[in-house]
């Protein structure tokens, strides 16, 4: 469980993010609510197609640096900033394009491991002993 919930800031964002990565950007901080299964599932679908500039179902290189470029060194600034590893890591067989699937495979299962119960919630209670193990 190291770095889970980490991952999940990485991967899941409050409906401010979903406008464009330029936009000025208010975030969910850890610790703050619960958040839902189905938050992550579509943040990372609006997510995608905010970087599947073409429209042709993938992410390529182009967009997904295109996309880190216009959202800024924002690192530590809240859920759902791209890190600069997103892309080898969601491109699962390696095709040099991630798909929609693709995308979400991470995200949701680092999602899966802190949401100790299984109950489609990471609490805050699971939240916070997801934060002991990264040291926080």
């Amino acid at each position: 469980m190291i770095r889970i919930i980490a991952a999940i800031a990485l991967c899941i964002g409050a409906p401010a993010l979903f406008a464009s990565p330029t936009a000025a950007q208010s975030a969910i901080a850890l610790g703050e609510r619960p958040i839902k299964r189905a938050e992550v599932v579509a943040f990372v679908k609006r997510q995608f197609a905010q970087m599947d500039v073409n429209r042709d179902g993938h992410v390529d290189p182009r967009e997904y640096e295109a996309y880190r470029a216009a959202q800024g060194d924002r690192t530590g600034a809240g859920l759902g900033y791209i890190g600069r590893r997103w892309f080898e890591r969601a491109d699962a067989n390696g095709d040099g394009r991630v798909t929609p699937e693709e995308a979400q495979a991470r995200p949701l299962q680092l999602f899966d491991m802190a949401d100790a119960n299984r109950d489609g919630v990471a609490s805050l209670q699971e939240q916070s002993v997801a934060s002991l193990f990264m040291g926080r």
